[in-house]
């Protein structure tokens, strides 16, 4: 709480507040790294609200979610950690992915994602469940986790509580 109130001052409630209804059985530290990690994801909606407004092509929206079962499972989500599932390669990087069969289906799932959005402009496919493209009014975003799923304007009232404070 010092922190969030220090950064946002007297916002910093409610924005505490509003992510911890987000992840209600997440750690002080969790919340925290969601909470700072609020610039990037900002910046992740504009763009895709723009996009989504010219209206030429469609834009997606992704969240990976997925804790790594390593270092007691104690670990979160980090700036790039999907990055060796984006490219299937959960099985090179055991240190993170454990190896197991929930990460290496994970990464098979997200490789494909992204190589069918390379081929036909639409990441959605049969292993995952469907995928609309993202608009301001749902703000759709493919959540990846165990199990993945579609959520509508996931952190949004703490991101508009930021935008709001800064």
């Amino acid at each position: 709480m010092k922190r969030v109130t220090e950064r946002y001052k007297e916002k910093g409630a409610d924005i505490v507040a509003a992510y911890r209804k987000e992840y209600p059985k997440e750690s002080p530290f969790v919340i925290w790294g969601a909470i700072s990690a609020a610039t990037q994801r900002q910046n992740a909606v504009t763009q895709a609200e723009r996009k989504a407004a010219q209206g030429a092509a469609p834009a997606y929206m992704y969240m990976y979610a997925w804790r790594t079962p390593m270092l007691g499972g104690h670990i979160g989500t980090f700036h790039s950690s999907e990055i060796t599932f984006v490219f299937d390669n959960a099985t090179l990087c055991p240190h993170y992915s454990g190896g197991g069969p929930e990460a290496l289906a994970l990464s098979s799932k997200m490789g494909e994602a992204w190589a069918s959005f390379a081929r036909a402009g639409k990441p959605g496919h049969s292993g995952l469940p469907p995928w609309p493209a993202y608009d301001a009014k749902t703000r759709a975003t493919m959540q990846f986790g165990s199990p993945s799923a579609v959520r509508n304007d996931p952190e949004g009232t703490g991101l508009r509580l930021i935008r709001q404070a800064v």
